[in-house]
């Protein structure tokens, strides 16, 4: 009787807060995804702290940890707010009781290189299914992911701290390179020098993206530093539109510009960045319910993955 008092009082709020501080490890920016307060975010754990009559959560140098107990409670209340999620989808009729709807979400980089092709072959299956594509950061979507509004997530492999109670599948390694238009100066020249670069205008991905940290890797390997004259931004159609229209350089996953590789719109420096190489693949939650639709989906994009890696290495 006591225990079915507790989980009574439990609210989605609740939920959503141990959600937020697993995810962002921080009470002032889970306050910020939350668009609460922090002294609000504070308040809410020690209400569901007192619900559970356990610490979830403890403070250390580097933010906001989770307990045993908190990391119990996180993978239960990931699939109570999935379940919820699905529920009311259903009540408000944005899907048909007999159409599964599968939410998928892509990191743009992905979403242009690898998403298309592994959709068509679904498509070519006859599963039938609503599909639904959100694009953004990492964190954003392993939020997303989380919160159950997601059923999984393509890019690349998120900060070790992130995948509390989430499972990760690498599907193939990609490295960025530096993109320009056909008629950049620097083709002009025999070798080119990494330091070359810092003369015109950068295009990087957004500071905390595991994209960007690999672009900074780079930099620093290179003895060249940081950018200074750079644009931030991982939307690729504008960060294509400006590459083609001015001497910008686009530090960026060479799937995502490939088609214009081809076409010869944009051309790649002769420049190594080896250690820019990540893991890209599916980034699901652990002990995930998967319904046939979902199940089918995953291997095609398992096979797009392995057309899109062979194509790759003989490129």
């Amino acid at each position: 009787m006591a225990q079915n008092v507790r989980v009574e009082r439990i609210k989605v709020r609740h939920l959503n807060c141990l959600l937020a501080l697993a995810e962002h490890g921080s009470s002032v920016r889970a306050a910020q995804a939350l668009s609460i307060t922090q002294p609000a975010v504070s308040k809410t754990l020690a209400e569901l702290e007192e619900i559970i009559g356990q610490r979830l959560c403890v403070r250390t140098r580097k933010g906001v940890k989770l307990t045993t107990a908190g990391r119990v409670l996180l993978r239960y209340a990931s699939r109570s707010l999935q379940v919820l999620g699905e529920g009311v989808e259903k009540i408000a009729g944005l899907c048909e009781m007999d159409t599964p709807v599968l939410s998928i979400g892509a990191l743009p980089t992905t979403a242009a290189a690898l998403l298309p092709r592994a959709l068509l072959r679904f498509d070519e299956t006859g599963t039938p299914a609503q599909v639904r594509v959100r694009t953004g950061s990492n964190t954003q979507l392993i939020a997303s992911l989380r919160r159950g509004e997601t059923d999984l997530v393509l890019g690349r492999l998120t900060e070790p701290a992130q995948m509390t109670g989430l499972v990760f599948e690498h599907l193939y390694s990609e490295p960025l390179v530096f993109a320009v238009r056909s008629s950049h100066p620097l083709l002009q020249c025999k070798t080119i020098d990494p330091s070359a670069l810092l003369a015109f205008r950068m295009l990087l991905p957004d500071a905390g993206t595991s994209v960007r940290a690999a672009a900074d890797q780079f930099f620093v390997s290179a003895g060249i530093g940081m950018p200074e004259n750079s644009i931030q931004s991982i939307d690729v159609n504008f960060c294509r539109s400006y590459s083609l229209a001015s001497t910008a350089i686009w530090f960026t996953p060479v799937g995502v510009v490939e088609p214009d590789l081809k076409k010869g719109l944009l051309v790649d420096l002769p420049i190594d960045t080896p250690l820019t190489r990540g893991p890209v693949g599916l980034t699901m939650r652990a002990e995930q319910p998967a319904s046939e639709a979902l199940v089918r989906l995953v291997e095609q994009i398992r096979e797009a993955a392995s057309e899109y890696s062979a194509e790759e290495h003989c490129r």
